[in-house]
């Protein structure tokens, strides 16, 4: 129920991402997603989480690539493939809790991931039980729709706060009041989970 974004933790150092991972399973927080802007916290989460990975979840996303040590986007399935074995690596873990299917804001992009073979590689490995569920994180309602019309995933990440849904502002205020609380009752008709992304507007709030 209560997650924690890495996004921008990596500035503050191994030793800080550590203790702040820590201090977040101390007090509940068990739910960590790892889109992050560096390579910088999987390593720290790792560490953090040793023996007690049972009680983590771990979102994981197929496209984002760390191989520079910031953050890349691929959709190349083999960059892919070796970008989940790093995260999977560094994190000290043999599965994934949620393999999203990263950033796909445009259609053409959903269409490069069913294609080119990244979809598939998802599904393969939640066969051999290694993701847990799959999901897919965008922006975009309309593509999102057309992904729940496919029955292609279990959860949803959407930028989802107050400035977005109500006053339509922002750079990823994709989608009008109307579609984007449509959008959030197709998941519910499909149960299909949202984990929510820009919860303060991306510093706006």
């Amino acid at each position: 129920i209560l997650g924690l974004g890495t996004s921008a933790i990596g500035q503050a150092g191994e030793n800080e991402i550590e203790a702040t991972a820590l201090l977040a399973l101390e007090h509940g927080v068990n739910y960590f997603d790892m889109a992050s802007a560096d390579a910088a916290p999987f390593p720290a989460f790792g560490r953090a989480v040793a023996g007690d990975r049972k009680n983590v979840y771990f979102q994981i996303h197929f496209g984002a690539d760390y191989h520079t040590g910031t953050y890349g986007w691929t959709l190349t399935t083999e960059a892919v493939k070796r970008s989940v074995d790093w995260q999977l690596n560094m994190l000290k873990t043999d599965y994934i809790d949620f393999g999203f299917i990263h950033c796909i804001d445009e259609e053409a992009d959903l269409q490069k991931v069913i294609s080119g073979g990244t979809l598939e590689y998802i599904r393969q490995l939640k066969k051999e039980g290694v993701v847990r569920h799959i999901g897919l994180s965008s922006h975009t309602p309309a593509v999102v729709n057309q992904v729940l019309d496919r029955r292609l995933i279990d959860m949803l990440m959407f930028s989802i706060n107050p400035v977005y849904d109500n006053g339509g502002e922002g750079e990823y205020a994709i989608g009008g009041i109307a579609e984007r609380r449509e959008l959030y009752q197709h998941c519910e008709a499909e149960g299909v989970a949202i984990s929510v992304m820009k919860a303060f507007s991306g510093g706006q709030l």
